[in-house]
């Protein structure tokens, strides 16, 4: 055995590596070949006085300031609750004080009539009058007399006090009605008739109405939560005190919250996955009670927050930006909504792309669209929007999109202008990866990333914010959808660090419409009401559901009103957790969008050019005639020309072949003869033309096949 070590204030003891978590006797190791026995594992811990005295301020210390009252947050709604309280009760008592005056003007004399009975029968000692009566029928002369002078005793020293009380009453009158002011009259009466009207009602007619019918909300207790989980029927919870509290309940915002140690082997989701007994237990609306994990414990802490009144009636705070303030796209954070406590959750954009998905009805086109309007109150972002529903939701943003970047509606024409415009994101991204390189080695940044000296310097360089409604119908298009796959995966992979934050929102969710290459690259993901745990875990990651994440529990809007609409579990900032979008209503977000043009005036907007929005190559195959095996550039151009336009009006031979050259077609020397003379000009040959084709389409598929791979 190892030499214990003594020293003046302690017990000698066995070294160990570290002090054990629980005492139990020591076990020896059974050391092979006759080798001495080693240390025991679970040595005797030493008792020091400094050890008992700082475990006991290890954990969590209770608040020396309540929680509602440390944020602004809970401050403001603490102060908003007391005021709607005191002004609405105030309002209702208002609205209905003639009422009241005529039941205590009613009710007053009956009580002055009670009030001068119970005077006179306590100054008579009526009281004692059954007792004197009962002894004078059994003829118990002595009794009798006894009471009665007892009688006597009690009339002449209450008349002391009653005569004198009467006699400054009918002064006091006297004084009211002939001598004083009619305003201390008012005065008098405001003060007396409610008091007699009180003494002469009926015990369950009060004279003031109540202002709410519901049950006053009663605080939380140890025993309340432990007989709501106790009504979970989870398996491993046996007694009412096999749950523990890691600290005392307290208030929490506009609630209650109750930290609960569940016994072990119990998990804090298996009772989240009976919220609807939890609600039950506590007697409440399953939408003001509010089960979760807890961040940095073990999965056997339980958080239970009950509200005072379901979140859904809570008036939501109104939207910081809806009438001032700017945005920083690169460093800024802005409001995006709210949690079930009131608190606000913030968002930010730079380096991040931001997924929406839920069910019609759960208002994820809402939710998505206080994302762009944020972002366009920084003036150097430039908006792409194409909604696919056509229900004119993002309408209000038309005014801000470079031509050709923008559209509306689910026909073809709308799809192929959203097709072209991920090309040109893509080309984009092509661009400027050497401008950031270029500009970083300059030192304008630390780190080959956009920021905002870059965007100020080079417009070419501005954040776009591309917002994408109901992309499924893009996705799933079978002309479309195999190219759209790929190019949207590149764009998020590539586009996050070049100044290209998409956003993009879908009702559709399965593998077809959330490809795992592009929902796995997306930082910010907010699965708003669905139907299922495997949608949940498409959206917010696999093994969501499994960690607390319940969007199944909300419940969408309808004609009825807004239910749990904009009500989400929010993935990538922090942990999961439930919120609610903004509610900016399209009124409101014209308003934003105003403000963000008047932020712009005097900005030259970016120019797309109208040939970036076309697939050149497949227009270049289009106008080419049959048996020609090369065509010169100055004759594809008019060619171009008559098919679009706008888009090809003033190409030149010169742009036509730089535009080709990017496109991965090079225009090379094609000799022809004309008049007898051999003549030699920059042209496109068909084999190679055909040759990329085939290229650009096999990459699409073996892209889109990648990607089908990894979902």
């Amino acid at each position: 055995m190892a030499e214990p070590i003594h020293t003046d204030d302690l017990e000698p003891v066995v070294p160990a590596p570290r002090t054990p978590l629980f005492e139990a006797p020591g076990e020896q190791l059974a050391i092979e070949g006759g080798r001495e026995d080693g240390p025991p594992v679970d040595p005797p811990r030493a008792s020091t006085t400094f050890a008992d005295i700082t475990s006991r301020y290890s954990g969590d210390r209770k608040p020396i300031v309540p929680a509602s009252l440390r944020s602004a947050a809970g401050r403001h709604a603490l102060m908003v609750e007391a005021v709607s309280f005191v002004t609405y009760s105030a309002a209702i008592h208002a609205t209905r004080s003639p009422k009241y005056a005529a039941k205590a003007a009613w009710y007053a004399p009956i009580g002055l009539f009670r009030l001068t009975g119970k005077g006179i029968y306590w100054c008579l000692d009526l009281e004692g009058f059954g007792i004197r009566q009962d002894a004078a029928t059994r003829k118990n002369v002595d009794d009798y007399l006894a009471l009665s002078r007892q009688r006597d005793r009690r009339v002449g020293a209450r008349a002391w006090l009653a005569v004198p009380v009467v006699l400054l009453l009918v002064v006091l009158v006297g004084l009211l009605v002939f001598v004083a002011p009619w305003w201390a009259q008012a005065l008098a009466a405001a003060l007396i008739v409610p008091l007699l009207a009180r003494a002469g009602r009926p015990i369950d007619a009060p004279i003031v109405d109540r202002v709410f019918n519901a049950e006053r909300f009663i605080r939380l207790t140890a025993g309340l939560t432990r007989a709501a989980i106790m009504a979970c029927n989870v398996k491993g919870i046996k007694n009412p005190t096999d749950v523990k509290f890691v600290r005392d309940i307290y208030r929490a915002g506009p609630g209650h919250e109750a930290l609960v140690l569940l016994p072990a082997g119990v998990l804090a989701t298996d009772v989240i996955d009976e919220r609807d007994r939890l609600a039950s237990g506590f007697r409440l609306p399953k939408s003001q009670v509010w089960p979760s994990t807890v961040e940095g414990e073990h999965p056997g802490v339980l958080s239970i927050w009950v509200a005072d009144k379901p979140v859904s009636s809570m008036r939501a705070p109104a939207w910081p930006l809806l009438e001032d303030g700017t945005f920083d796209y690169f460093t800024g954070v802005f409001v995006y909504g709210h949690d079930e406590r009131m608190r606000p959750v913030t968002y930010s954009l730079a380096e991040k792309n931001s997924l929406f998905a839920g069910i019609p009805g759960s208002g994820k086109t809402l939710a998505a669209r206080v994302v762009l309007l944020a972002a366009i109150l920084d003036p150097l972002v430039v908006t792409v929007v194409f909604d696919f529903k056509g229900s004119g939701d993002v309408d209000c943003f038309e005014p801000l999109c470079p031509e050709g970047l923008f559209g509306s509606g689910a026909d073809e024409a709308t799809k192929a202008a959203g097709l072209a415009a991920l090309e040109w994101l893509l080309t984009e991204c092509d661009e400027r990866a050497p401008l950031v390189r270029k500009y970083a080695a300059q030192g304008m940044n630390t780190v080959n990333k956009v920021n905002r000296r870059m965007a100020e310097h080079d417009p070419r360089l501005r954040p776009l914010a591309v917002f994408l409604d109901e992309l499924q119908e893009l996705l799933t298009d079978p002309k479309h959808g195999k190219r759209a796959k790929f190019l949207l995966t590149s764009i998020i992979k590539r586009g996050r660090a070049l100044g290209i934050h998409v956003i993009f929102a879908t009702q559709r969710i399965d593998k077809e419409s959330v490809p795992r290459g592009i929902s796995s690259n997306i930082a910010l993901r907010t699965c708003l009401a669905v139907t299922s745990h495997t949608e949940t875990d498409l959206v917010l990651g696999t093994g969501s559901y499994a960690r607390g994440a319940r969007p199944t529990e909300f419940e969408p809007g309808d004609s009825t009103g807004p239910k749990d609409s904009g009500w989400g579990y929010r993935a990538g900032a922090g942990p999961t957790r439930p919120c609610r979008s903004a509610y900016v209503d399209n009124p409101a977000a014209e308003k934003v969008v105003a403000r963000a043009l008047e932020m712009r005036r005097g900005e030259q907007p970016v120019e797309v050019p109208r040939i970036a929005l076309r697939n050149l190559l497949a227009d270049v195959r289009q106008v080419w005639h049959e048996g020609e095996d090369a065509i010169w550039s100055e004759l594809i151009v008019p060619r171009l020309q008559a098919l679009d336009p706008n888009a090809y009006g003033d190409l030149t031979v010169e742009v036509f072949g730089a535009w080709m050259a990017r496109a991965g077609v090079k225009t090379e020397s094609i000799g022809r003869r004309i008049d007898g003379k051999p003549t030699t000009r920059k042209g496109v040959k068909l084999a190679v033309l055909e040759a990329r084709i085939t290229e650009r389409n096999a990459e699409t598929i073996a892209g889109t096949d990648l990607a089908e791979v990894d979902s």
